[in-house]
């Protein structure tokens, strides 16, 4: 039987008690449970193979069955051998040389004698805020594994170098015991797991549900088993950080890690992007542009909020990382922002290197955003157009609700800012006192704004469009967690899950015809009846059409057709019939709401017999 959530993270508390009362026996647990898999599929293969042998030997006097039972115990084989290759492909990167990095390599080979770490056979240079260690084994199970080191070039350029060089003893602390081996060969076992779930799933063999069985039983018990295997090795990464080097340098490297990416994420990056509005050609250079001098710029109060969001996070079971707080509590310090005040571990490090590696990935992103940095200038031309269509068509107030709403965004997105938006906003809902989206959309930026004025009317305007309750609950979530008021923060966030799950219910009700279905009648009026049935009629190859209602329990008010519709040709030639008057179904008539179309034939013969007991369903 399945895991769900719940029951996923009560098992990894459990383990996590486990590990905390008996480390040795814990691990030793894990690496049991990691070999059962690998007997499990080895005993797979082995029975399989067993049972061609048997057909092979044992059913001479019925060939044809002996022949017919091989192909099928066969197909199964070549899938469950087939998801045992797993290669894990080698990182890519720009290979960093001791030649070209010299005080790199010392740095690097002064902590890896400090750590009694294997040897590093590769430096890759990546465009990540991140840095990483890798193992590849290059005798697949036999191991004889070759060791990468990633390094990422924004995240050297925004660190000092005591700062990157305890980023650097943590990954080195990884590879020092075995952590990313052993996480090689877990991530390798779900891997196979994973693989031949999904081809079992697109290729059902004979057998294949006993198997799947298994894999729907074991996979999540073993993730929720090894999970705080892995949440621990980071704390011992840590330590060896510390070790190392020092505990503020560690701590420094943390938080100026949390800060400086939600700065990239939030303020850089959208920086760069934002350029597109106004020149035709990536011209910027990003990698280039970043430095110790560009931190030291970084607003106080952004560097100020961004600590204490990150602080306040949660350690959660959807990551294996620990949180910011419970990593810094564990090493004995506290946060420390401290961005490098002259130059950064990139210019300490990697010299006159840091000048290609830069213009090497400054070219690859010009080459990736071309396109979509061209689409962005013309649609933002064709937008500043329309702006100025709206300004000069007649006064605000003259506009008509949807085009008040339009001229409100493209001021605030390319006019003159915030404030006037604003005001048109107010202007619109005094105007339009019962437009839910006027109210929406003054909430939603009073919210932004942090103005307390937005929360009744967006709950307003959630009582008034279902489509606001989703992202009403998530702004009410936000603006009350800056606002400092966390049980109220927690209130929405609980009722955004809420809503979440219920949409995400909806959906899969929405796109279900299985069984246990009750079909209503479509209760269309006649005109729209009527034309429909004409437009139906003209479709060449149709030869029936039967329109019904679906029964859904979420938002009964956005009904849910279903058109059933049958060829009448054999069932050699109904395919390439079915997938063309399918086709002309989908692309040239218009239905009267949301509609699945379903050939009714065939397999689905059982859905046509449900559908003609269904008063006035037939429409063709």
């Amino acid at each position: 039987m399945s895991m769900d959530q719940r029951q996923f993270e009560a098992l990894v508390q459990r383990m996590e008690r486990f590990a905390v009362r008996a480390p040795g026996t814990y691990r030793s647990w894990v690496l049991a449970l990691a070999l059962f898999g690998y007997t499990l599929l080895l005993a797979l293969v082995i029975v399989l193979l067993l049972l061609l042998a048997l057909l092979a030997f044992g059913l001479r006097d019925a060939a044809w069955l002996s022949v017919k039972l091989g192909l099928v115990v066969g197909a199964l084989l070549l899938v469950v051998l087939r998801s045992l290759w797993v290669r894990l492909e080698p990182p890519t990167g720009e290979p960093l040389a001791r030649q070209e990095a010299p005080a790199f390599f010392a740095r690097l080979d002064r902590l890896v004698a400090g750590l009694h770490t294997p040897r590093v056979h590769r430096v890759l240079v990546t465009e990540d805020f991140n840095a990483a260690v890798m193992q590849l084994p290059r005798l697949g199970i036999f191991g004889w594994y070759r060791n990468y080191l990633l390094i990422g070039l924004p995240l050297m350029q925004c660190l000092s170098g005591p700062q990157f060089e305890a980023v650097l003893a943590h990954e080195l602390g990884h590879l020092s015991r075995g952590h990313a081996r052993l996480g090689n060969w877990i991530y390798r076992l779900r891997r196979v797991w994973m693989r031949l779930d999904s081809a079992l799933a697109q290729r059902p063999q004979w057998g294949s549900g006993a198997i799947r069985g298994v894999l729907h039983w074991y996979v999540p018990y073993f993730n929720a088993c090894s999970f705080p295997l892995a949440r621990r090795n980071e704390f011992e990464a840590d330590a060896s950080s510390v070790q190392l080097t020092s505990a503020d340098s560690a701590a420094q490297a943390l938080t100026n890690v949390s800060v400086i990416g939600s700065y990239l994420r939030e303020r850089y990056w959208p920086a760069v992007g934002a350029r597109a509005r106004d020149t035709a050609q990536p011209a910027f250079a990003p990698y280039g542009a970043l430095s110790a001098s560009l931190l030291q710029h970084l607003c106080a109060e952004d560097a100020r909020r961004w600590l204490a969001r990150a602080l306040e996070e949660p350690t959660t079971y959807a990551d294996t990382h620990p949180s910011l707080r419970e990593r810094l509590e564990a090493m004995k310090v506290a946060a420390q922002f401290a961005p490098p005040a002259a130059g950064s571990a990139a210019d300490e490090l990697l010299g006159e290197r840091i000048v290609a590696l830069a213009g090497a990935f400054d070219s690859r992103w010009r080459e990736g955003v071309a396109a979509s940095w061209k689409r962005v200038f013309e649609e933002t031309q064709g937008r500043r157009a329309r702006l100025a269509a709206l300004r000069a068509k007649c006064a605000p107030a003259c506009l008509a609700a949807n085009e008040a709403l339009e001229l409100a965004d493209l001021e605030e997105e390319l006019g003159e800012g915030p404030g006037r938006a604003l005001t048109l906003r107010r202007e619109l809902l005094a105007r339009e006192a019962d437009s839910v989206p006027a109210r929406f959309v003054l909430a939603r930026q009073l919210l932004q704004q942090g103005d307390r004025d937005g929360v009744a009317l967006m709950e307003a305007a959630m009582q008034g469009e279902a489509d606001a309750v989703l992202p009403g609950c998530e702004l009410l979530r936000d603006y009350w967690w800056g606002a400092g008021q966390r049980e109220l923060a927690q209130h929405w966030h609980e009722r955004a899950t809420q809503r979440a799950r219920e949409l995400e219910e909806g959906k899969r009700e929405r796109e279900s015809l299985g069984d246990g279905n009750v079909w209503l009648e479509h209760r269309l009026e006649f005109p729209m009846l009527q034309a429909l049935s004409a437009r139906l009629r003209q479709i060449a190859g149709l030869k029936c059409a039967y329109l019904v209602r679906k029964h859904v329990v979420h938002d009964p008010h956005r009904p849910l057709y279903v058109l059933g519709f049958g060829v009448g040709a054999l069932a050699v030639r109904r395919g390439e019939r079915e997938r063309a008057v399918m086709e002309r179904l989908r692309t040239a008539v218009e239905f009267p709401g949301e509609t699945l179309i379903i050939n009714i034939e065939g397999a689905n013969s059982g859905l046509g017999r449900q559908f003609a007991e269904v008063a006035h369903a037939r429409i063709v």
